[in-house]
């Protein structure tokens, strides 16, 4: 403890340190020429600025996604207040929980430009499907957001925003190798041809992985085309197909004398068409959309499944301050299995929702809206939420929310398996947080916030007399509460660091929830050169509830340099793991696999990136 404690200390020191230098060097390079506010269209669906939503928001940037050395869209948000990812290795799954609320992708809702990522049959994401090989920025909501986007926004909504080339010609070609023989290839080409707009990456990545049946083999493709049909109304249509091998480690806490051969092949599609068009004082927007995939599992599973959608909503101004936004969504999941016994299964939900906000003597923004949603299976759920948001002086905004957030049963547990019940009904969980965000300096911000959810109607597995030895019933609860801090500074236009807190209380269900973490970063960049430094320090963390098995705390820094040798050519050197920390992350799988997973000790990546 005491080695990690210094190991901790000294991370700290050497990033405060080098932020004070940077500053001193550079006091010159001053912000008030450039600095913009922050705009984001998750929390609302419409443009935003950060500081007028009640809603908690995060957003990891194209520059910091390029800093980087993550592998993929969810596991780099570990880097943020709130959040924290479950993952047996380097690559592979990467399930995100916001503020102790994920299981696996299932109560967090994980959208890619506004489409639902879901796995039709389980609802859960396959995170490992989503690299960052066309990603512009990921926009994350800490906290329930099931008025705008419906069932499994319990926990919060995570919206990988994708790229559109803004130049004639775009090119980029991408190979790095590193530990365990690990590479990838990555092709990205775009352009604007008038009112036409193309872009399209392809991505390969293998690893031969940390531990022995660890390894990784996934190739990605994605196709995005636009087209401007009038003055402010656009066509989009995108596509994506993903095909995927992983193998699975032994847990920590296995016997040396067990053999792992568990693997899983994942394939995934996607296709959507979205239409938008903006007026004077109305815009709106029409998406239509398809997932589909094909699943099969070391254990004998072979599944397809497929969810269909459509959402519209629109956005205008009713009289003067006051911003209305009304829409509608139809959801269609379902699969087939192809492993004995042999079944098919679907199911559709509908809903309609609206929110609403009004400017007041232009310092306090009010928000409120529900949504109705009605599921053939579970039934009807109706969602409110309320906001507000005061901006005391310049500089100082206080904000506070209470929302509603709900998920509906998926197909798994109302008829798959044993312990399934077509009678479930849907989970639900209240939010109730206030924030305070402070500028110290120009450059420098601070932000508070607290929270306390509860959730009832829970699915779990009880003993029912006359039943199988277990069914699914709604009966779970739980009571959470939290509080998420950060220190921003922007220093220059070269020059930037932060540091988060994030405290959570989940009373007695601690199992793989850290009680306390803290993420530290700072990001250069001058001429030629980029560095990145982060460092994580996680403590109070578990493997089974009521704070029994106790983790070992951990402190892991991360680095990575690029040089642009000539112009057009950019070489990298990353080092995961720069102390070589020796620790464990709880990962919730299912099929009893769930448990501790030995994450990787130092790796280095070396890369080259040709810009053409």
């Amino acid at each position: 403890m005491r080695a990690l404690n210094f190991k901790l200390g000294f991370s700290i020191f050497l990033i405060l340190g080098f932020v004070h230098t940077g500053f001193g060097e550079e006091q010159e390079d001053t912000l008030t020429a450039y600095r913009l506010p922050e705009i984001v269209v998750t929390a609302t669906r419409i443009e935003k600025a950060v500081k007028d939503l009640s809603a908690t928001v995060s957003v990891i940037t194209r520059e910091e996604i390029e800093a980087s050395n993550a592998n993929s869209c969810t596991d780099i948000l570990n880097t943020l207040p709130g959040l924290f990812v479950q993952k047996t290795g380097a690559f592979g799954r990467a399930d995100v929980d916001i503020r102790g609320i994920g299981e696996r992708g299932r109560k967090v809702m994980v959208l890619v430009d506004g489409r639902p990522v879901k796995m039709g049959l389980f609802g859960c994401t396959v995170t490992h499907s989503l690299p960052l090989d066309n990603v512009e920025r990921i926009e994350v909501v800490r906290g329930p957001l099931s008025v705008l986007y419906g069932s499994d926004a319990l926990g919060g909504v995570i919206n990988i925003i994708t790229r559109k080339p803004a130049k004639p010609t775009e090119m980029d070609y991408t190979l790095s190798y590193g530990t365990h023989r690990t590479y990838e290839h990555r092709l990205r080409a775009g352009g604007v041809r008038g009112p036409l707009n193309f872009y399209a990456t392809a991505d390969k990545r293998k690893s031969d992985g940390h531990l022995p049946n660890s390894a990784y083999d996934g190739s990605d493709f994605t196709a995005r085309v636009g087209y401007e049909i009038a003055s402010n109304l656009e066509a989009v249509l995108t596509g994506k197909y993903f095909d995927g091998h992983k193998e699975e480690p032994l847990r920590a806490t296995d016997p040396d004398t067990l053999v792992s051969e568990t693997w899983d092949d994942y394939e995934r599609g996607a296709v959507d068409l979205t239409l938008t068009g903006k007026g004077k004082r109305w815009s709106g927007l029409v998406k239509v959309y398809r997932n589909f995939g094909e699943h099969e599992f070391s254990d004998g599973w072979h599944s397809r499944d497929f969810t269909n959608g459509a959402v519209l909503n629109g956005s205008g101004r009713i009289f003067v301050e006051n911003e209305l936004t009304l829409g509608a969504e139809f959801r269609q999941q379902g699969g087939k299995r192809l492993s004995q016994p042999l079944g098919e299964w679907d199911k559709s939900e509908y809903a309609v929702f609206f929110h609403d906000e009004q400017i007041l003597l232009g310092k306090l923004i009010l928000t409120f809206g529900g949504r109705y949603n009605q599921d053939e299976i579970s039934g009807d759920v109706f969602c409110p939420q309320a906001g507000l948001v005061f901006h005391a002086r310049e500089g100082t905004v206080l904000r506070g929310a209470v929302n509603k957030g709900f998920r509906s049963p998926q197909i798994n547990e109302l008829y798959l398996f044993p312990p399934s019940n077509p009678d479930l009904k849907s989970e639900e969980v209240w939010n109730y947080e206030v924030g305070l965000v402070q500028r110290i300096v120009e450059g420098v911000t601070i932000d508070l916030v607290g929270y306390r959810m509860k959730g009832e109607n829970l699915i779990q597995k009880e003993k029912v007399p006359g039943m199988p030895p277990f069914q699914f019933q709604n009966t779970g609860e739980f009571k959470f509460k939290g509080i998420e801090t950060g220190l921003r500074a922007q220093i220059s236009k070269r020059l930037s660091g932060r540091i988060y807190y994030t405290y959570l209380d989940p009373g007695e269900k601690t199992k793989g929830r850290p009680g306390n973490k803290i993420d530290l970063a700072v990001r250069y960049a001058r001429e030629r050169f980029g560095f990145s430094l982060t460092g994580q320090y996680v403590a109070d963390y578990f493997a089974a509830d009521n704070g029994k098995e106790s983790i070992s705390d951990y402190f892991v820094a991360n680095m990575k340099l690029s040089y642009e040798v000539i112009p057009g050519l950019q070489a990298s050197l990353a080092v995961d793991n720069i102390l070589d920390e020796e620790y464990e992350i709880y990962a919730d799988l299912p099929g009893g696999a769930a448990g501790l997973y030995s994450m990787p000790k130092r790796a280095f990546t070396i890369g080259l990136n040709f810009k053409f």
